[in-house]
C-alpha cells in the first residue's frame, strides 16, 4: 500500500543561516556596548578631573581673596574709632596668637592715640599664594600694601609700603590668618616715586583683587621674615 505523505527531509541549511546571520549582528552590539562603556568611563574621568581642577582653582582664588581682605583690615586703623579698627582685625584672625596679640593691643590703647587725630587707610599693590593645601584647608600669602597716613589738620599724608607673610586658615568658609609675620621693614613711598598712589584708599572690607604690584618698587616675597615680630598693626600715634 502506497501512503500519499511524502516524507521530507529536515532543511539543515536553514538554521544555519539563520545562525550565521546571527554572529555579526550579536558582535556589532557587543563592540558598540564596549564603546559605549569605554566612552562613558572616559568622559567620566575627564569631569571629575576638571571638577576637581574647578575645586582648587575656587579654593585659591577663596584663600587669596581672604589673605588680601585680612591685609586690608590689619593695616587699617582710626584714632577717632580705634575699638571699631580693631573689631574690624578681629573679623580677619583666628587662633590665639592672633587673637591674644589684639587683645593686649586693645587694653593698651593710649588717650594720647585716640586723640592723635590720625588715620591709616590700606592700598593693596600686590598678591599672590605661595602654598594651599586643600584638603587641610591651610594656605600661605604674601601680601603688599601702601599704608597711606592721614594727621590732623593740613598734615601732608605719609605713605610706606609694607610686605607681609600670612598664614592662613579656611574657618567655616572664611579664610582668616592664624599668623602674620612682616618681611623686611617698611619702605617709604616718597613723592618722586614714579608710581602716583591716587587711587580711593580702601576702607575695611574693599580690598581690590585686581591690583597689581608696583614694578618699580620691588619687594622681595623671599626675605627671611623675624619670627619675633608681633603682627603689623599699625600704630596711629606716630608716622609708619
Amino acid at each position: 500500500m502506497t501512503s500519499n505523505t511524502e516524507t521530507r527531509e529536515p532543511d539543515e541549511t536553514e538554521p544555519e543561516s539563520k545562525q550565521n546571520f546571527a554572529k555579526p549582528v550579536l558582535i556589532g552590539a557587543s563592540i558598540v556596548a564596549v564603546i559605549a562603556l569605554a566612552a562613558s568611563v572616559w568622559f567620566g574621568i575627564g569631569w571629575k578631573s576638571a571638577a576637581d581642577d574647578q575645586k582648587i582653582a575656587d579654593v585659591r582664588n577663596s584663600a587669596l581673596a581672604g589673605a588680601q581682605q585680612a591685609a586690608i583690615n590689619l593695616s587699617s586703623v582710626d584714632s577717632a574709632d580705634l575699638d571699631g579698627s580693631l573689631d574690624t582685625m578681629m573679623t580677619s584672625v583666628t587662633g590665639d596668637e592672633m587673637t591674644n596679640y589684639l587683645d593686649e593691643t586693645r587694653s593698651s590703647i593710649s588717650d594720647d592715640q585716640r586723640n592723635s587725630g590720625r588715620k591709616i587707610t590700606a592700598e593693596l599693590i600686590g598678591s599672590t599664594l605661595t602654598e594651599l593645601s586643600v584638603d587641610d584647608g591651610t594656605a600661605t600669602a604674601v601680601v603688599i600694601v601702601a599704608n597711606v597716613t592721614t594727621g590732623p589738620g593740613d598734615t601732608p599724608p605719609e605713605r610706606s609700603r609694607a610686605v607681609m607673610r600670612m598664614y592662613m586658615q579656611d574657618v567655616g568658609g572664611t579664610w582668616k590668618v592664624n599668623k602674620l609675620l612682616p618681611v623686611g621693614d617698611r619702605a617709604p613711598i616718597g613723592d618722586d616715586n614714579s608710581r602716583t598712589y591716587n587711587q580711593q584708599p580702601a576702607e575695611s572690607g574693599t580690598a581690590d583683587p585686581n591690583a597689581t604690584a608696583d614694578p618699580n618698587a620691588p619687594a622681595d616675597p623671599s626675605a627671611t621674615p623675624d619670627p619675633s615680630a608681633p603682627a603689623a598693626v599699625p600704630d596711629t600715634s606716630a608716622g609708619p
